[in-house]
């Protein structure tokens, strides 16, 4: 019988588990459908590499990128590309495209959590998702704490709900052809509970 995301990460201590923010039940919900059918995958944010780890022992298809602003290249895992890359600088998401794949079934943020870097990284990446993918945004605590908004960043989760209410992404710190993109190609954006912290869940047209 296939282990549960929550068996494998117990081996790997990933905080996404139950051992801090609960979220691989909700992760179940979402990439089950991919666990032996994925082709690409990009997680954004590795600490020390604790999640790559689990998401390579889940999916038994598949290519895996890992990106964060340290160098993790010493994680060797079959199939799977680990590479430098700062969040909040569009050119460096942009290198990291022309470094893998030119789109992807899951992009995951788990980078900085900055309001501008989540920002960034939805209007800038959403793009490269394939039709139906799947965008996650993990740790939307830190909206409403000012140490991780730089002043007059709009707030994400803020801007998240406001969408579920109006149909209309607005940020000002997304390009006007970034917002017009997420605006024509959303599908549903769902935002869900962890122990400590919300996590949003875009879906692509």
């Amino acid at each position: 019988m296939k282990q549960t995301l929550e068996q494998i990460s117990a081996n790997y201590r990933s905080d996404k588990g139950l051992v801090y923010h609960n979220y691989l039940e909700i992760y179940e919900k979402y990439f089950s459908k991919y666990r032996t059918k994925l082709n690409t995958f990009l997680e954004i944010g590795l600490w020390e590499g604790e999640s790559i780890r689990m998401w390579r022992e889940y999916f038994e298809t598949g290519n895996i990128v890992g990106a964060d602003i340290l160098d993790l290249s010493h994680i060797k895992l079959p199939n799977t590309q680990i590479h430098i890359c700062d969040q909040s600088d569009r050119n460096d998401l942009e290198n990291l495209i022309k470094k893998t794949y030119s789109e992807f079934d899951i992009i995951i943020d788990d980078g900085g959590h900055m309001m501008h870097q989540q920002q960034i990284t939805l209007g800038s990446m959403f793009k490269y998702l394939k039709s139906g993918g799947i965008f996650v945004i993990e740790d939307l605590h830190t909206s409403g704490n000012p140490a991780y908004t730089r002043s007059g960043d709009t707030d994400t989760l803020q801007m998240l709900h406001e969408y579920n209410q109006t149909k209309q992404i607005n940020s000002n710190c997304m390009a006007a052809e970034e917002i017009e993109y997420l605006n024509a190609n959303i599908k549903e954006i769902n935002i869900e509970s962890g122990n400590v912290s919300p996590i949003a869940f875009i879906i692509k047209k």
